[in-house]
């Protein structure tokens, strides 16, 4: 394998989060895994600036609802970004494979229709072991969730200049 080398410097992404209004939905179901998932998405988030009443927390029964009140957030008050976080596991049928799908292309669906950024905070783990393996990654959620809103910020800003 050869080295590529690129010919474009990427600047390294926005991270603060002062001013950002920053939603949470997270699913109960499996709170084992989704209630440490919510804990460490918004200690990430105080330490990248947003102030905690800029944070909303909203919980849903499951992953197959979050994109559900996701939409229903948005329609109501205005989001700079959301996170949702969930936790499918595999059992005995399918059931798993229909919920994380559901779930994926109604988030996307949303973030899409909206031009929010929503960040797909879910776990689809073959067992509890896997799932407790990626709670970390809610880490990265709540760092994606601040980067994507700053991201659009600058391209509506640069927009809006010229």
């Amino acid at each position: 394998m050869t080295s590529l080398s690129l010919p474009i410097h990427l600047p390294p992404p926005n991270l603060d989060g002062k001013g950002l209004r920053i939603g949470i939905v997270v699913a109960r179901y499996n709170w084992t895994v989704t209630g440490a998932m919510l804990a460490l998405a918004y200690d990430e988030l105080l330490r990248l600036n947003v102030d905690p009443q800029q944070i909303q927390v909203h919980s849903v029964p499951g992953s197959f609802e979050l994109a559900t009140l996701a939409r229903g957030m948005l329609v109501s008050a205005r989001y700079d970004a959301l996170l949702c976080l969930g936790c499918v596991m595999k059992g005995a049928t399918r059931h798993d494979v229909v919920v994380s799908d559901a779930a994926a292309q109604g988030i996307q669906r949303v973030a899409l229709d909206s031009g929010t950024p929503i960040i797909f905070g879910v776990i689809c783990a073959e067992n509890q072991q896997q799932a407790e393996e990626r709670i970390e990654r809610a880490t990265e959620c709540a760092r994606a969730a601040v980067e994507m809103a700053r991201s659009l910020q600058c391209l509506h800003a640069n927009a809006q200049a010229s």
